[in-house]
């Protein structure tokens, strides 16, 4: 029985198959791991169409209903989430058509960016400023990240 596994991290992929407390426990862990967790990258997909699927009929029951609630900030996580990479992949592609291939460590510093308005600044300067510009206000960042 899903109920009988303990709650730790180990068995959480599992815990998310099961229904009432065990299900909201798992999720509850689920919202608590680190956002490069393994578990997040394979289990999400399956939770957000879970959740879509209950929002869309509508929620049958109280526990449905709790489902979609407790993973509302899973949802806005995942689409902030995709803005940022959005942003970011577009970053480096503007750059890119103007100044050729991005360095390597700049390029890592745009990827692991997860502030979005920074994104922005960046997407802005690689637009209309120049190559040292671009490089500058990147490696700032970078420079200020591990003092």
């Amino acid at each position: 029985m899903l109920g009988e596994l303990p709650r730790e991290r180990s068995t959480l992929l599992i815990r998310l198959m099961g229904g009432g407390r065990v299900l909201r426990e798992a999720v509850e862990d689920f919202r608590r791991l680190p956002q490069d967790a393994p578990e997040r990258a394979i289990g999400l997909g399956p939770l957000l169409r879970f959740r879509a699927a209950v929002a869309e009929v509508g929620p049958a029951t109280p526990e449905e209903e709790e489902i979609v609630m407790t993973t509302q900030e899973l949802v806005e996580q995942f689409i902030e989430q995709g803005r940022t990479q959005g942003m970011a992949r577009a970053t480096i592609t503007l750059y890119e058509a103007r100044f050729g291939p991005m360095p390597s460590t700049l390029r890592s510093a745009v990827e692991a960016m997860r502030d979005l308005a920074m994104l922005e600044k960046w997407h802005l300067l690689a637009g209309t400023g120049t190559r040292e510009e671009v490089h500058d206000a990147i490696t700032a960042v970078i420079a200020g990240r591990s003092s």
